[in-house]
């Protein structure tokens, strides 16, 4: 059984005055979420950036070149 399905069995056997901890659960699980993908923007920017401030540049058609491309 998938565990979607598992979650949404054991859902209908808790009864509803809990459902809205559970709500208040998968609220914090889709925020935190939301945080972690903002902090791996946020370092993936910032490696683009450092990348681009380096010495040096290497044009797409010599990355082909070595790539054998």
């Amino acid at each position: 059984m998938a565990t979607k399905d598992l979650i949404l069995q054991n859902l209908d056997q808790l009864p509803e005055d809990l459902w809205r901890e559970v709500l208040d659960f998968v609220l914090f699980l889709r925020h935190k979420q939301e945080q972690i993908e903002a902090i791996e923007d946020a370092e993936d920017l910032a490696d683009a950036e450092a990348a681009l401030a380096e010495e040096g540049f290497i044009s797409l058609a010599e990355v082909k070149q070595e790539l054998g491309l």
